[in-house]
Parts: structure tokens; sequence; C-alpha cells
């Protein structure tokens, strides 16, 4: 009897690990939809970013005057030709960054507090102060974020820091920078891990979803964090191609043949 039970045993977790080791092709396929692609509208949801700590802000006041253009802005004309010499490190070196107490500090406007202003809103602000100064109102700022910053961690082809020179991004976009999520990453369950002024959020998206386009979280926001976690076939380390799959059984199947067989001879 214990003899029968055992065999019985070993069948059924040879049919437990095929069933659940080969990754299907619904769990792969982004922005799936019972309806033809063709026939598919989606209307984009847009929220304003507003500014956190840490973000870093590209401020340029102009006039007609030089010598207060000069005055007004961080940078000389000579460093400004310096820094396009450093690439990338220019939105940083000619940048505000936004301190741990919410606030940049400008040439002559002096500190502002900015946490939780939108982009519109900071420039608005900035053109009102600068008509203490030029009160023919012939001064303007141009305000802009210096790119989308974000992270991604888990289950992508090369995790890391990236940055988006885009007033805007979507999770897509994002995760193409970094090769693509791998086969045992879990495209149905993506977190994002975002900042606001009253602390962190944890959003999870399903990208296999083509309705993830209507949700405003499918742009990503300056600081965001993206992670993706394995599938449950990677914690078990089992095969997750088709292929792997076949050989996976069939060497389970030689396996459990062989303990029948062992079995069978134990027990005459």
């Amino acid at each position: 009897m214990k003899i029968q039970f055992l065999k019985w045993g070993v069948l059924a977790l040879l049919g437990i690990l095929l069933s659940t080791s080969c990754v299907s092709r619904k769990k792969l396929t982004y922005l799936q939809s019972e309806q033809a692609a063709d026939s598919l509208t989606f209307q984009l949801e847009r929220t304003d970013y507003r500014l956190q700590v840490n973000d870093i802000v590209n401020i340029d006041i102009r006039s007609l005057n030089p010598e207060a253009n000069q005055i007004f802005n961080a940078s000389s004309g000579q460093q400004q030709a310096m820094n396009m010499n450093a690439g990338d490190l220019i939105f940083y070196l000619q940048g505000y960054s936004v301190d741990n107490q919410g606030t940049i500090d400008l040439p002559v406007l002096g500190e502002m507090n900015v946490v939780g202003m939108t982009i519109k809103e900071l420039k608005d602000s900035i053109d009102t102060r600068l008509l203490e100064y030029f009160q023919d109102n012939s001064a303007h700022s141009r305000v802009q974020l210096a790119g989308i910053r974000f992270a991604v961690v888990g289950d992508v082809a090369r995790p890391g820091k990236y940055v988006i020179y885009q007033n805007q991004a979507s999770i897509f976009e994002a995760l193409s920078l970094t090769g693509d999520i791998t086969i045992v990453g879990d495209r149905r369950n993506v977190q994002i891990i975002r900042q606001y002024p009253e602390g962190v959020k944890v959003y999870e998206l399903d990208l296999t979803d083509a309705n993830v386009i209507h949700d405003a979280r499918y742009f990503i926001q300056p600081n965001d964090i993206i992670n993706v976690k394995p599938l449950n076939v990677k914690s078990w380390g089992i095969g997750t191609t088709g292929w792997q799959t076949i050989t996976l059984g069939l060497s389970a199947l030689a396996s459990a043949l062989t303990i029948i067989f062992t079995l069978n001879n134990l027990s005459q």
C-alpha cells in the first residue's frame, strides 16, 4: 500500500511541475484587449507634476537688458559654454536643486519654497517677483524640469537609474531603456513607488491589459521607482520556455519511471 501511494505521489509531483513551469504567451504580451487593435481609442489621463525634494529645475530669466540677464542667471556666458562640454551634466550644473526644506535659492530673487508647485505655478511666482525689478514687465522666466529621473529594479534586462529628457514619458518608454522586462518578470503586477509631499505611495499596474493606457499612472514622474517582480517560475527554478518545459518534463518523467521501477522491484 505504501509503495502504491509513493507511485501516485511521484506522478502527482511530476504533473505539478509541468503545469507550473512554462510561462504562457498571455503573461508575456503587452496591452491585450478583446477588441481589434485598429478599433481601439484611448483617452490619456495627464496630471500636472508637483515639485518634490531633490528635483532639479532649470530656470532662465531673460530681459532686454544683457547686464540684468547676467545678474539674474546663475552662470555667465563663458560658464555656460564650458558646461555645454559636460554633456548631460549640464542639467545638474546649471539647474537648481530643491533642498530638504523644499526651497531653491535664485540669484537676486532669493529663496523660494517650491515643493508642491507645478512648473506653471513656479513660473508665475518667479514672474511676479521679477515685477519688483522690471516694472515695465520686460522680463520673463522660462522654467522646466531637468529631465525625468527614475530608477528601475527587479526583473528587467538592465536595472538602474535613468533620465529621459522629455516633459512626459510613458512607463513603456521607461522600460524600453532597460532592455524590457525579462521572460520571468511579472508584467501583470508592475509596481510604481512614487513620492508625494505627504509621503510615498505604491501602485501596481497590469501592463498586459490595454486599459492601462487610461490610467493616469501610465506616465511616469520624476523620482519614480519601477519595481518588476518575478513570476513564480523563477522562484521555483523550473523551465520558462516551451523547449525548457519539454526538456524538464522528459527528465522528470525519466526520473519518475526510474523511481517507480525501483519501488516495484522492492515490493516483489
